[in-house]
C-alpha cells in the first residue's frame, strides 16, 4: 500500500531543478476572503504489533481567511482530526471550531493587535502548523507545553495579543506579548490568566516577511538566517509559569530547530527539550527530497498525565509543491525506561490550498 500510494504521487512531479523553487508573492488585489482547506490523510503500523495498518484523516482543516487587507487580518477555521477511516466503521470526532481571530495593524507595519481564538505565542514548535514541521509528527514535548498554556490539545484559546516585526539591514526582531484569558484546568476547573511573552532576534534573512500569528519552519534554501527567541509565561498571583528558549537555523541545504522549556505548577516542575535535523536535497523533477531525524525528551512532573521519557524520529518527506503536495514516511521508537519501548511506522500524504 505504501508504495503505490509514492507511485501515484510520483505522477505529478514536475521536471526541473529544486535549486530553481522561487517564492510565491501574492498579487494586490484588494481585501477578499479566500476558502482555504488542508487534509492529512495517515497510514499508521505498529512494529511488532499484529492486525492491519490504520488509515485515517489525521488532520483535516475548512476555513475561510481575509487576506489582501494592509490593515486587518484574520480567519474563521474549523478542524476535524483523528477521523478514522480503516479499519472498521467510520469514527471520529465532530466539526471543531479551531481558530477564529483577527489582526489589526496598530503601528503600520510595525506592531499588530490580536484577539479571538488563537495559539499564544510562546514556543516555536506550537507556533508551526503541523503541516510545516520537517518531521511526520510535531515533537512530544508540544502537548505539556500546550496543556499548560491552554488546557487545550488544540493549543488555542481566547485571549489578546501585542506583536510586532521590525526588519533592519541583515537582521530582524520578532516581538510579541499577550493575556490568555481563558485556560480549562483539570475536570473543567478555571485556571488563572495567563501573561505571555516572546521575542526574537534573526541574523540573516527573516523568517517571514511579514508579521502573522503562525511560525515557518523549512524555508527550501530561500531566507538563509539564525534565529534565536526567548518567551516565557506565567500567572498573576498564581503558581504556574514557564519559561524557554528556541532556536531555528536555516542553511542551504540544512534546517535545524531546537527548543527547551521549563514548566512550573504546584504539582512541581518539568523539562521539555527536542532538536530536529532536516536537509533539502533535489528530487526527481522539480520537488525536493529532505531526510530527517527528530530526538524529544519529556522530563519531571510538573504536569499531571504527562507521558515522560524520550523519543526518537526519523524518515523522509518528498515536497511535489512545497508544503502544497507533500508525502512523508517516518518511523518513531521509545526506548524503555517510561514503560515498555514500542515502534510505529507511519505514511502521510497532504494537500493544502
Amino acid at each position: 500500500m505504501l508504495s503505490l500510494c509514492l507511485l501515484a504521487l510520483a505522477g505529478v512531479a514536475r521536471r526541473g531543478r529544486a535549486e530553481e523553487v522561487v517564492e510565491e508573492e501574492a498579487a494586490e488585489t484588494g481585501p477578499r476572503l479566500e476558502l482555504k482547506e488542508a487534509l492529512q490523510v495517515r497510514i499508521d503500523q505498529g512494529l511488532g504489533a499484529p492486525g492491519a495498518a490504520a488509515v485515517s484523516l489525521r488532520r483535516g482543516r475548512v476555513g475561510l481567511h481575509l487576506a489582501g487587507s494592509p490593515w486587518v487580518r484574520g480567519g474563521l477555521e474549523v478542524s476535524f482530526d483523528r477521523l478514522v477511516l480503516l479499519p472498521g466503521p467510520l469514527q471520529g470526532p465532530p466539526l471543531t471550531l479551531h481558530e477564529a481571530s483577527a489582526t489589526f495593524t496598530v503601528l503600520p507595519q510595525r506592531a499588530w493587535l490580536s484577539v479571538g481564538l488563537f495559539r499564544p505565542q510562546v514556543g516555536r514548535e506550537s507556533l508551526t502548523s503541523g503541516f510545516e514541521v520537517d518531521s511526520l509528527d510535531k515533537a512530544i514535548t508540544q502537548g505539556p507545553l500546550r496543556e499548560h498554556l491552554t488546557g487545550t490539545e488544540s493549543g488555542r484559546a481566547p485571549g489578546v495579543d501585542v506583536g510586532g516585526l521590525l526588519q533592519g539591514e541583515g537582521w530582524s526582531v520578532r516581538h510579541d506579548s499577550g493575556l490568555v484569558v481563558y485556560r480549562p484546568g483539570p475536570e473543567g476547573a478555571r485556571r488563572p490568566p495567563l501573561l505571555v511573552a516572546r521575542a526574537a532576534l534573526t541574523l540573516g534573512a527573516p523568517e517571514a516577511e511579514a508579521y502573522s500569528l503562525s511560525l515557518p519552519m523549512n524555508d527550501f534554501g530561500l531566507r538563509p538566517g539564525f534565529t534565536l527567541a526567548l518567551q516565557g509565561s506565567t500567572e498573576p498571583g498564581g503558581d504556574a509559569r514557564s519559561w524557554g528558549v528556541d532556536a531555528l537555523l536555516r542553511l542551504r541545504p540544512l534546517v535545524l530547530s531546537a527548543e527547551l522549556h521549563q514548566v512550573a505548577s504546584p504539582q512541581g516542575h518539568a523539562l521539555l527539550a527536542h532538536l530536529r535535523a532536516g536537509f533539502n536535497l533535489p528530487g526527481p523533477g522539480a520537488t525536493v527530497l529532505e531526510p530527517w531525524a527528530l530526538v524529544a525528551r519529556v522530563a519531571g512532573g510538573a504536569l499531571e498525565d504527562t507521558p515522560g521519557g524520550a523519543r526518537l524520529d526519523a524518515g523522509l518527506s518528498w515536497y511535489l509543491q512545497r508544503q502544497t503536495l507533500r508525502a512523508t514516511l517516518g518511523g518513531s521508537w521509545r526506548p524503555p525506561g517510561h514503560g515498555p519501548s514500542s515502534g510505529q511506522l507511519g505514511l502521510s500524504l497532504q494537500h493544502r490550498r
